[in-house]
């Protein structure tokens, strides 16, 4: 059965704790002699390599901190491979937001081959401000954490020291250091805009958003508000000027209490304004459960989730409906299934959506949507995404439909019965299996693809 740690919880009583070359083996393979150790007789450096354990790393799904190349050079007592076949450790890397605005992530450490089913896993919060040089390293040091059973087990254990640097002052963490201020509250601001201008046209856009959220155990809370602007003015020769501007504000709140390990049940309400939909306001109160089949300690693994919410919605329309309404309240419900999976094969993101109106049940959207990563052979991997929808809930349109600068420009929403999208990726790799030498040289050139080369 799979150990599983958690590295947070320790993170309170060690300040550091790092793997230095040494001349004694770990504990793991017997307790040292008293005394100083005695020197090991001196190897070839190419047969001590060829000794240590191959790793393979499995991050592409994280967002910050997967730092190969630094990996590769700081977590130096391994052999790196570039395919999971070759590996005698897997290290499958996982994230997600934490409650303070940070990155939980979870590192699961998967024996092959003469290590199969020697498991692990390590757990590392971040900070939400923490630079991406402190959240690789801390990720490497919670790899050397991980690899040290396996690497205790390999012919390079002679080799390696376990160190421990104590906090300063003081051998526990003092629990008044927990204490809260801000009782778990989060808050975040933010703006942006950006514009682009040419002889016959200009684009001018921004935007802005605040973040209230508190996240504990058994009670979350999130609260935002976000507005954006978006001004598209076109001159074209000989023609008159177009002018569009399409605007959308939205406030949101949401509640969800954990009623077990897989159940939970929240309330989510909204107001919003959407030149897009054809909306000067729209008003959502939604009553939500959601049963997870899986426990949720394994959320950054695996969730199979059923989701219900149902609730009224009020709408003051800018211009008549096609139904002939200028404001409507109409009820509805939503069904979504999710399925996530993080494993050693690939990744998977699979949802399936159902919405409809109470009062006509032809009012409805049926949306199926999925992201796929395999590794289907040795330096082999595919990635599938796409999504289908059947869309008949489309009741904002207008009577008088869209003029045609409001049709190219995108301005509102345009009547359709589907929705279509899909993507294919193949990618093959083929020769050393080895990928331990970090060469970074002349990068930004390769990057760029600079038209001009210097000499120097």
């Amino acid at each position: 059965m799979p150990i599983r740690s958690r590295h947070h919880r320790a993170a309170a009583t060690v300040a550091a704790l790092a793997f230095l070359v040494g001349a004694h083996s770990l504990a793991a393979q017997g307790a040292p002699p008293a005394g100083p150790p005695a020197r090991p007789a001196a190897p070839d450096s190419t047969t001590l390599q060829s000794q240590a354990i191959r790793v393979f790393l499995d991050c592409q799904q994280v967002n910050r901190g997967c730092d190969r190349d630094f990996f590769l050079t700081d977590v130096n007592f391994v052999n790196w491979v570039r395919d999971r076949f070759d590996a005698e450790v897997q290290l499958l890397v996982s994230s997600l937001t934490n409650g303070g605005g940070g990155t939980e992530y979870t590192v699961t450490f998967i024996g092959r081959k003469r290590f199969e089913g020697l498991s692990d896993t390590l757990v590392h919060n971040s900070r939400p401000n923490d630079p991406d040089d402190r959240i690789r390293r801390d990720l490497a040091r919670t790899f050397k954490l991980g690899l040290a059973r396996y690497a205790a087990r390999s012919g390079i254990a002679p080799r390696l020291q376990l160190a421990y640097v104590s906090p300063t002052g003081t051998q526990q963490a003092d629990p008044r250091s927990l204490k809260d201020p801000w009782n778990f509250w989060l808050f975040s601001a933010s703006m942006n805009g950006f514009g682009n201008a040419e002889t016959q046209q200009r684009f001018i856009n921004g935007f802005g958003s605040f973040s209230a959220a508190r996240t504990t155990e058994s009670l979350k809370m999130n609260f935002a508000v976000t507005g954006s602007v978006n001004e598209q003015k076109f001159t074209p020769t000989g023609r008159p000027r177009v002018e569009v501007i399409r605007r959308s504000y939205a406030a949101n709140g949401l509640v969800v209490k954990t009623l077990t390990s897989h159940l939970s049940a929240g309330l989510k309400a909204g107001a919003s304004f959407s030149d897009f939909f054809n909306q000067d306001l729209a008003l959502r109160v939604q009553p939500a459960i959601e049963y997870n089949l899986f426990p949720w300690s394994e959320q950054t693994r695996r969730q199979l989730t059923f989701l219900y919410n149902v609730g009224p919605n009020y709408y003051d329309y800018q211009r008549t409906t096609i139904l002939g309404r200028d404001t409507e309240l109409r009820w509805s419900q939503q069904a979504t299934t999710t399925f996530i999976a993080r494993q050693s094969w690939g990744s998977s993101n699979v949802s399936l959506d159902w919405i409809n109106y109470l009062h006509d049940f032809d009012r409805h959207a049926l949306t199926l949507s999925g992201l796929v990563n395999l590794r289907i052979g040795r330096g082999l991997s595919i990635d599938l995404s796409g999504s289908a929808a059947r869309i008949r809930d489309q009741i904002f349109l207008p009577r008088a439909g869209n003029t045609e600068e409001e049709i190219l420009l995108q301005r509102q929403a345009l009547q359709t019965g589907f929705r279509l999208f899909g993507s294919v990726g193949l990618r093959y790799t083929f020769g050393s299996i080895y990928n331990t030498i970090v060469n970074q040289r002349l990068n930004s050139l390769g990057s760029s693809g600079g038209r001009f080369f210097f000499s120097f």
